[in-house]
């Protein structure tokens, strides 16, 4: 461990890291390890802040359960039939709305009330209706003649799971990877983020692939036709009735309505909160083991490395996001090696991840274990992820992705890569 060149530490007198670009911190101590945010509280939704309190409190101990020689499966037990029977209750009202709106058309369409009041609950059972999903519409969309190599390679890995293939794949520039099912068809979409995908080995691309199929084979509960477009129906439902807290300027009649709906929103936000609860362990049991599965395809140390890597995730986003102030710089630094400037973005990405000292990953590594640092609220603190992929029989890659192969699937990503580094540069 590097003990660091620069000056004392204050608190115990050995010297601190020397790196200007990052948190200067003292490695004997932990003096500074959260770069002086000791205070700085994520500024989430309700939803979301109550999804980090349970993630917290759930973490050591679904951790010790997860790591025992029988880990439990999603979608087992009271709480997954307690988040289905909310899912079925918010489509079974629904479809009350609309069938009431169907009833007052039918009966009273002579009439001017009845017609009216079915009109607004057919258009009320529109905005109530079920969120299937659709393909993102940002990025870049790759089909299997465009990328052949790459669709290869996908198969492989979701056919070694069992997993179903990919039928859609999107290529953007965030710090990320996801699988979603999609519309009534269920199609299965991959999303590829170039901002975590260009900094990793390819043996660690092979892990983060057999991680997001294998959401599709390990009983993730969280994402079904049911219950996930429930969640999302209700998050629309709150954004359509929640108040709001300025009222200063509104007349008598549009203060007392916006007040009014203060109690449906409340239900709803109760219901958002219960069905977070219900399917916040059985999200991250499912995020273990998918862990599990990445450690398998990709090997045990590939899925370590990928680990360290979305610690830091931040870091490299903002990297992403400064870079159209230099995009003069890129031109100047690229005109002679005959590169767009586009196209030298992931190369620097890759140059600037390359350069981030040891230190500076240890310190993300404790701050993981002091703050419970994860991607998301669903997920589990990443060093909990991390310690538990380690303490699991250790995997040899059950995919190797040679250098002929990796050059291959980068060629195929070359039209996504160009066109979104020139969106990075364009800020």
């Amino acid at each position: 461990m590097e003990t660091g060149g620069g000056r004392p530490c204050p608190q115990c007198g050995q010297r601190l890291t020397d790196d200007d670009r990052f948190v200067v911190w003292c490695t004997s101590c932990d003096w500074n390890v959260r770069g002086g945010n000791e205070d700085d509280e994520q500024h989430d939704g309700p939803v979301d802040a109550f999804r980090r309190r349970l993630s917290r409190t759930y973490g050591e101990e679904l951790f010790a359960r997860m790591t025992s020689e029988r880990p439990p499966l999603p979608g087992r037990g009271a709480a997954y039939a307690g988040a289905y029977a909310i899912a079925g209750l918010v489509h079974l009202l629904t479809l009350a709305v609309a069938g009431a709106g169907v009833w007052l058309l039918v009966t009273g369409w002579r009439a001017v009330i009845p017609a009216v009041l079915g009109v607004l609950l057919l258009g009320l059972a529109w905005l109530m209706r079920p969120r299937l999903g659709r393909v993102p519409r940002h990025g870049v969309r790759l089909r299997r003649e465009d990328a052949p190599a790459l669709y290869a390679l996908l198969d492989e890995v979701a056919d070694t799971l069992g997993a179903p293939r990919a039928d859609v794949v999107v290529v953007d520039a965030e710090v990320n990877a996801s699988v979603q099912a999609v519309g009534l068809r269920r199609r299965k979409v991959l999303t590829i983020g170039l901002g975590l995908w260009e900094v990793l080995t390819p043996q660690q691309r092979v892990g983060l692939l057999g991680h997001e199929f294998g959401h599709f084979v390990n009983g993730d509960t969280s994402e079904t036709l049911v219950i996930g477009s429930a969640h999302r129906t209700l998050i629309e439902w709150y954004v359509l009735l929640r108040p709001q807290s300025d009222t200063s300027g509104l007349g008598l009649v549009e203060t007392a309505a916006r007040l009014l709906m203060f109690v449906p929103a409340s239900a709803v936000l109760l219901l958002l909160h219960v069905l977070a609860h219900l399917t916040l362990r059985a999200g991250q049991q499912a995020e273990y083991l998918a862990d599990d599965l990445e450690a398998r395809i990709g090997s045990t140390e590939a899925a370590i490395g990928g680990m360290d890597v979305l610690l830091l995730a931040d870091a490299i986003a903002f990297w992403l996001d400064q870079q159209y102030v230099t995009v003069g710089t890129v031109h100047r630094a690229t005109r002679g090696a005959g590169r767009e400037p586009d196209e030298a973005v992931w190369e620097r990405l890759k140059e600037y991840v390359a350069s981030i000292p040891e230190h500076e990953l240890e310190r993300r590594r404790r701050l993981s274990v002091l703050t419970a640092h994860a991607e998301d609220q669903t997920h589990p603190p990443t060093h909990l992820r991390r310690a538990a992929v380690e303490r699991r029989e250790h995997h040899a890659a059950a995919i190797v992705l040679d250098v002929a192969r990796s050059k291959e699937v980068d060629a195929a990503l070359d039209p996504a890569r160009r066109r979104l580094g020139r969106e990075v540069l364009r800020g």
